[in-house]
């Protein structure tokens, strides 16, 4: 008889703690970004010294572990395609286009360092809402936000990473699609080349172009979620497993590997850390997840903190973000994403059918 608890047993449960998790990971890239936002120096993060990623990029690490994870679960368990991509819509695009609306006409017009006349004038004003759920960070700001900020007209910095999120997805319904998914000689051999173009590519350059460095980094990370599900039958969840996660890391320092060998040890800290039950924090945020409205507002409230308050310093912004960003995020889930989950619920097809008699 089996008695170790493998991943399936806590997948099956109402008591992991994988929202949670993904939570706490959010809540560290506020922390991270807080020690460089008032530099624009990457190396001021926490853990930048010391491993081979911050604290912020470890916590994005993890992010893709449990979105690799969680959504090869729910295919597996609702096989349609067109609820799958339904159900992303919903979970990026409405929360993603309020905030547009908040920050181009609530914040932006105290942000601005024009006149009002000329902020509402702008056309990039009125396009910010829309331009932000195509472009993402690359949405043309509106006028002269943040002026003087070390990350001058930045506006939402964080948002790069959610194409690499849709390319995750996309790959993931190409493989159900064509009956892959669940083929374990496939599966190793899609993250095996996931490994290889990671290692030859080597860590996102500091500038110029960088967008196979980052898929190659994410793909392998929502990759080895993908594939711990596959085999969630065998995965122990074991701690005392980490110590082997944590040489592979030591033994790989200052070499090509590093990088594979720390996104390994951060998956494994994510199944680890999941499968506890923490109570009433994990009761909490499996009814209400946070997690993506700190990612969407933390940015914009911290670059607001360092614009409205001259000469705040780390501790002060670290401490004001932690407690200001879960206010907007809470609201966010409770009056947008939430909501819009809810019309998961209305059938695709039986939708499709009523359109096409109506016509």
């Amino acid at each position: 008889m089996r008695t170790e608890t493998v991943l399936s047993d806590i997948l099956d449960s109402d008591r992991n703690s994988f929202n949670l998790v993904r939570l706490v990971a959010a809540l560290s890239v506020l922390v991270s970004h807080s020690c460089s936002m008032l530099t624009a120096a990457k190396s001021s993060e926490p853990l930048a010294d010391l491993t081979h990623f911050s604290l912020g990029q470890h916590a994005v690490n993890a992010f893709f572990v449990i979105s690799g994870l969680t959504l090869a679960q729910s295919l597996t368990r609702k096989p349609d395609l067109a609820q799958f991509a339904k159900a992303r819509f919903l979970r990026i695009v409405p929360g993603l286009f309020v905030y547009g609306l908040l920050f181009a006409f609530v914040a932006g017009p105290f942000l601005t360092s024009v006149r009002l006349i000329s902020y509402f004038t702008d056309l990039h004003t009125w396009l910010y809402p829309a331009a932000v759920m195509l472009e993402f960070a690359k949405a043309s700001p509106p006028p002269h936000i943040f002026s003087g900020a070390a990350f001058s007209e930045a506006v939402n910095n964080p948002l790069w990473t959610i194409k690499y999120e849709i390319l995750a997805y996309v790959g993931l319904a190409i493989l159900y699609r064509v009956g892959l998914l669940h083929k374990t000689p496939v599966l190793l051999v899609v993250l095996g080349l996931a490994f290889t173009m990671l290692v030859v590519l080597g860590p996102a350059p500091d500038d110029g172009p960088a967008s196979f460095n980052h898929a190659a980094r994410y793909g392998f990370c929502f990759l080895l979620g993908v594939v711990a599900h596959h085999f969630r039958d065998r995965v122990p969840v074991s701690p005392w497993l980490l110590i082997a996660s944590a040489g592979l890391a030591y033994v790989c320092a200052e070499t090509r590997f590093e990088g594979a060998a720390y996104m390994i040890l951060a998956a494994h800290l994510v199944l680890v850390a999941g499968a506890r039950d923490y109570g009433v924090l994990t009761a909490f945020c499996r009814k209400t997840d946070l997690s993506y409205g700190v990612y969407i507002y933390g940015w914009p409230v911290q670059q607001s903190l360092v614009a409205l308050i001259p000469g705040i310093g780390v501790a002060s912004l670290m401490v004001l973000a932690l407690a200001i960003v879960p206010v907007f995020a809470a609201a966010s889930w409770r009056w947008v994403e939430k909501p819009a989950l809810r019309l998961k619920r209305v059938e695709t097809r039986g939708l499709l059918s009523r359109v096409r008699l109506a016509f």
